[in-house]
């Protein structure tokens, strides 16, 4: 007896896309590749137990959670909810901050309880990791062509490492106002045919 596609594609049935908020790049990124996600964690408790790791540690995973964003999701997804293309770039990054936040809270509590003294970092952390997955999601929907498969131009590529890079960060951050506005006005083609 075969096996359905989903099942090759989406194997590890412990991730419910409930439990993230309903989004399918965070389900399907922690179904994709369960083996990483059990390293991360174990590599996020290691430097959880070590004084001054454990934020910007976090503030990596925040990045590398970015990678979710990669790929297009069908156009019908987006049509779901019926929710314009602002509401729905605000609803990706709101579901996209709880979904991080959530998951990294384990990690947080870890690493203030080993080391109370670098709780301060935490002030950093939080406004940067936050930063770091709005770029993610505004820069998937200001390039976002439906069916398509990863098309993230040389400048949004530069912008993502921005955000590991100190120097390259103002073009992070300039390339994130730019990207949200022609994320609102992409998805605005495709969700309601607007010009």
């Amino acid at each position: 007896m075969a096996s359905a596609p989903g099942k090759r594609i989406y194997p590890g049935r412990w991730v419910r896309p409930e439990w993230l908020g309903g989004s399918p790049e965070w389900t399907a990124g922690l179904r994709r590749h369960p083996s990483a996600l059990w390293v991360a964690a174990g590599l996020l408790t290691l430097c959880a137990l070590l004084p001054v790791v454990a934020f910007p540690a976090l503030y990596v995973a925040a990045a590398a959670c970015g990678a979710f964003y990669l790929d297009n999701e069908p156009l019908e997804l987006l049509r779901l909810p019926g929710l314009s293309a602002g509401r729905l770039l605000v609803r990706k990054v709101l579901t996209a901050w709880r979904n991080y936040f959530l998951l990294t809270l384990p990690f947080t509590l870890l690493a203030i309880l080993a080391h109370p003294r670098t709780a301060w970092i935490a002030a950093a952390w939080v406004p940067l990791a936050a930063l770091a997955l709005l770029y993610a999601v505004v820069a998937k929907y200001a390039h976002y062509v439906p069916e398509s498969p990863r098309q993230q131009p040389l400048a949004a590529r530069f912008g993502s490492a921005g955000f590991l890079v100190p120097v390259l960060l103002p073009l992070s951050l300039a390339l994130t106002v730019s990207y949200a506005l022609r994320a609102e006005r992409n998805l605005n083609r495709y969700l309601h045919d607007y010009d």
